[in-house]
């Protein structure tokens, strides 16, 4: 299987990222790219409580996973297609990012996504998000992946009936600041892109999880046809 399409999806905080590549990455021959899932422990940890460094990783770091990625998703054969959450997260990785696919997947297409939230809808999401620190074991115990509540008690996980906690990124302080740092990189992400030829795509993220998704496979079956 060859690695035929890569998509990028960016956007603010709690702007549904994750729970759109979550849906998509469960099509056949598709696959989910999220960086933290690729970077050492310890660099995890250092920038997992600081409203200046929360979730900032040194561009070497990001190289190096990338690239491990990418190669070994094209060695294996293992997807034609895959989503990339909330990466690349600047315009200096979205040069890395089209680099290495030009290096290890030539001829790999790129549709890049943008979701836009309005900061109400940020805020109100981010409140009532949750996550299963028992279902997702995270390596340093900072949970990311949106949970479903129980419909029986909204404090437990539907899946495994524990109790589910706020994410640690969406407390007040920490999420302005990541919010605040979106802002100050979109411009870079979108001009990186447009330098390169590559459209960038802006999909309403305050609509429902279904709807987004619909949207996104629309526009890339649309993209495929001649």
């Amino acid at each position: 299987m060859t690695l035929a399409l890569a998509v990028p999806v960016f956007g603010p905080p709690a702007a549904g990222k994750t729970t759109l590549t979550a849906a998509l990455g469960q099509m056949p021959g598709c696959a989910v790219f999220r960086l933290r899932e690729h970077v050492p422990e310890t660099i995890l940890a250092a920038t997992a409580t600081s409203a200046e460094r929360l979730g900032w990783i040194d561009d070497f770091t990001v190289v190096t996973a990338l690239r491990g990625y990418i190669d070994a998703t094209v060695q294996a054969g293992a997807a034609h297609t895959v989503f990339f959450d909330n990466f690349p997260s600047t315009g200096a990785q979205v040069r890395f990012f089209l680099m290495l696919l030009e290096q290890h997947a030539p001829g790999c297409a790129v549709r890049a996504v943008e979701l836009a939230v309005d900061t109400t809808t940020l805020y109100r999401r981010a409140f009532h998000r949750r996550v299963c620190h028992h279902c997702e074991r995270d390596p340093i115990r900072d949970p990311r992946l949106p949970a479903v509540p129980s419909t029986d008690d909204a404090q437990r996980c539907a899946r495994c009936g524990g109790i589910l906690h706020p994410r640690r990124g969406d407390a007040p302080r920490l999420l302005r600041a990541r919010i605040q740092r979106y802002r100050q990189t979109a411009d870079g992400i979108r001009q990186a892109f447009a330098a390169a030829g590559v459209t960038v795509t802006q999909l309403d993220g305050g609509a429902s999880a279904e709807q987004t998704t619909k949207a996104v496979t629309t526009l890339l079956i649309r993209s495929s046809q001649p």
